[in-house]
């Protein structure tokens, strides 16, 4: 229930037209808080704060809610009860609540529409409200990977924990795995290439120690799950003959997961070493137990509770400092990768 700024004896100046001195204004304690986001199939994103301030003062809570379309707010206690509240006008809008209702305090609304989809990409530039520690995202049933400012993150069964000031969000449901099949020593080998672009005519070539293939979409994510007994790494990606940042993000014994955004379509050139002599180093390790091949099920568990926990320093520009596992809320049935 909203009540009258009066009511918790705010000053009158919070009622100022000002945008600018809106976006300034701070009336209440930062809150202790964990933001949890889930989006579903259509882009929309179900937010839930779990305010849990439990210093013994009289001072209310502000809690910056994130910019969105925002549908259905609701403040609650943990047992629906409906708890008194005010707003602040600014962008992001802001939550007062009572010194009273400092414990336990459920903030939940729906963001319409702010993951937008572009030719099967579904992209977020979040901004993670300040005064949070932490946001924990989990996505709709399908996908298995997303990318954290241009950088491809495997999840397999598990949700996503960001800390840091925001990062620019994309992933695909249900991404298509072309399957390549090419010959190696007398045998055919199958190179997976992830990606809702188109491609084009591919080949191995064993005295160039390279594998190349043709992609017909610019600034889509593009993941080749190389048999490691085709070429090991360290590998080195070109497209069109120029240097394209890269990422091992993920291998198993037989497969390394090589990710890149192209910012071009045309020819993409993947070069290794001989097969077999080993797996790509100063790579991240998978943060599951779990290891998928080509046409191999992920396997889940009904009592899987971890996430990915991502740390990510400065607002959508700056690289992954970290993984550690944090808590997540529900587990999604086997992926084929």
């Amino acid at each position: 229930m909203k009540i009258l700024l009066s009511l918790l004896v705010i000053p009158i100046l919070i009622l100022s037209g000002s945008q600018a001195f809106a976006q300034q204004l701070s009336m209440g304690e930062a809150p202790q808080e964990v933001v949890k986001v889930t989006i579903d199939e259509t882009g929309t994103a179900h937010v839930t704060h779990e305010i849990n301030s439990t210093a013994a003062n009289f001072k209310p809570i502000q809690v910056d809610l994130i910019s969105g379309n925002m549908n259905n707010l609701n403040v609650t206690d943990s047992n629906g009860n409906p708890v008194e509240y005010a707003k602040i006008q600014k962008t992001p809008l802001s939550i007062i609540i009572n010194a009273s209702q400092r414990n336990a305090t459920l903030i939940k609304y729906d963001l319409v529409n702010v993951v937008t989809n572009t030719d099967g990409v579904w992209k977020w530039n979040y901004y993670e409200p300040q005064d949070t520690d932490y946001t924990a995202f989990h996505f709709p049933q399908g996908v298995d990977m997303v990318w954290a400012n241009g950088r491809p993150v495997y999840l397999g069964n598990l949700g996503l924990g960001q800390h840091g000031n925001g990062f620019t969000l994309e992933y695909i449901i249900n991404e298509p795995v072309n399957i390549q099949t090419v010959q190696l020593a007398g045998k055919n080998v199958a190179v997976g290439v992830r990606t809702v672009s188109g491609l084009g005519d591919y080949a191995f070539d064993q005295s160039l120690l390279s594998y190349s293939f043709n992609v017909t979409k610019a600034n889509v994510p593009v993941t080749v799950i190389m048999p490691q007994d085709l070429l090991s790494g360290p590998y080195s990606v070109t497209v069109n003959g120029h240097p394209t940042l890269h990422q091992v993000f993920h291998y198993n014994t037989t497969h390394a997961w090589i990710g890149f955004e192209s910012a071009n379509g045309g020819t993409v050139q993947i070069t290794g070493a001989v097969g077999g002599q080993g797996q790509q180093t100063g790579t991240l390790p998978s943060s599951s137990s779990n290891s998928a091949t080509i046409g191999e099920p992920i396997p889940t568990s009904s009592s899987d509770n971890t996430s990915i926990y991502l740390l990510i320093g400065g607002i959508i520009v700056a690289g992954i400092a970290g993984i550690i596992i944090v808590k997540k809320t529900r587990s999604k049935p086997a992926i084929k990768s």
